[in-house]
């Protein structure tokens, strides 16, 4: 009978990987062989993984197209002037595990920091934590990502890490060496930075589910909520009066935290910026993964700001792959418990910089099923395997009844 048990469950588990993808859609036929970049629409990404390991390309024939995620920085450049060192206070490494650097915010505040590191190639994932005396640290930035970490013509190059703003006396940045060789990095500091795109980036709006207003103690404070959880890289504001004003505004969230076995909420800032009548409504913000969000504006003694409209804009992300002339081909997203996949693409292919052709996704389903093969064609994930397994299955229950009942009957004709 245990057996039974553990042969249903291995069925039932099969079954359940087999469950259709909660987003699919066609990409647009190509006009000619070769890499393309495929734009992820936003309501596409939003119901994906957040770091999009679960993309799948499909052609006709329901084989994997292999493709790589690349990150919209490819195709900007940032220039650095008046660099200004933090100090470093220590720098620890564990072989084969990690490299920890702890600098001091010689600011009052902080949201960004200017990385120097001698020429790799390949990409570092990092995170980074807070703390006033280095004893008691607390996260700002749980799974940070470093890219095209060299330089053409230099021995070493810039890299500007955006995060919450804080007022932590030290920082510490902790890089993961478990799958990857360590890092040099050389200086860390402050600089001016000027970024241009190499290659046209337009940002997608994302769509507001409902938001709300509330005035109290010469403060405006917004409450925005979206549908889902979705990335933010930059809020728009429009403000029809009064002509002139300049206000602090502070964007944040809602967390909760457990302090002495009860659970608390606390304020977890995003971004802080002046809004001025004579500069643009435009901010960038440090890329967060929220639901609903609140920006409070502190108008002291000043009239409330007129605000009509109020947008969250996103970096588009694109995945790179190597189509063919007017091929179909599927896209499908929403399988939380798929890994990334293992292409050969990103270790042959070098696109930086390049502007490919760009191919459009339409036909968007939603929770429907995509015609598409699983990613395992091995024979247990077979239909003849699974009905193998219920026949099977059913005749050992079967059995196993049989023979429990029939010792049932003998029990009782020796009593």
């Amino acid at each position: 009978m245990i057996k039974s048990i553990k042969l249903f469950t291995l069925l039932f588990s099969s079954i359940t990987f087999a469950q259709t993808s909660e987003v699919s859609g066609t990409i647009n036929l190509v006009n000619e062989d070769g890499l393309h970049r495929i734009r992820i629409p936003q309501n596409m990404r939003s119901l994906a993984s957040h770091d999009l390991r679960d993309f799948r390309i499909w052609d006709a024939k329901g084989n994997q197209v292999p493709y790589f995620v690349q990150p919209v920085t490819d195709y900007k450049k940032t220039q650095f002037s008046d660099f200004k060192q933090f100090p470093i206070i220590s720098n620890t490494k564990i072989v084969d595990t990690s490299s920890t650097y702890i600098f001091e915010n010689i600011n009052e505040s902080i949201d960004k920091a200017v990385l120097l590191i001698a020429n790799y190639q390949g990409s570092k994932s990092y995170k980074l934590e807070g703390s006033n005396n280095q004893e008691a640290w607390f996260g700002i930035v749980n799974k940070g990502e470093l890219h095209q970490l060299n330089h053409p013509t230099e021995t070493n190059v810039y890299k500007a890490i955006s995060f919450p703003l804080g007022k932590y006396k030290f920082l510490k940045i902790v890089f993961n060496d478990r799958q990857s060789l360590p890092i040099n990095l050389l200086k860390i500091g402050m600089a001016n930075t000027e970024t241009v795109n190499i290659v046209p980036v337009s940002m997608e709006e994302i769509p507001v589910k409902s938001r709300g207003f509330v005035e109290e103690d010469s403060k405006t404070q917004i409450h925005i909520n979206f549908d889902g959880r979705e990335v933010l890289n930059q809020i728009r504001i429009k403000i029809s009066a009064p002509d002139l004003y300049s206000r602090n505004a502070v964007l944040y969230t809602i967390k909760e935290r457990e302090v002495k076995r009860s659970m608390e909420s606390y304020r977890e800032p995003i971004a802080a910026f002046t809004i001025r009548s004579d500069k643009a409504l435009i901010f960038d913000i440090p890329n967060s993964l929220e639901k609903e969000v609140y920006l409070e504006i502190d108008n002291k003694d000043n009239p409330k700001l007129q605000i009509d409209a109020i947008q969250f804009m996103q970096e588009p992300v694109y995945l790179v792959a190597s189509l063919k002339e007017n091929d179909k081909y599927t896209i499908t997203a929403g399988f939380e418990k798929l890994d990334f996949p293992d292409y050969d693409i990103a270790k042959v292919t070098n696109t930086t910089k390049t502007e490919l052709p760009l191919a459009k996704i339409s036909n968007i389903v939603f929770g429907k099923p995509a015609k598409v093969k699983h990613e395992s064609t091995s024979f247990w994930q077979q239909k003849w395997f699974m009905w193998a397994c219920i026949i099977m299955a059913s005749l050992m229950i079967s059995f196993f009844a049989f023979n429990l009942l029939k010792d049932l009957n003998k029990d009782k004709n020796v009593s």
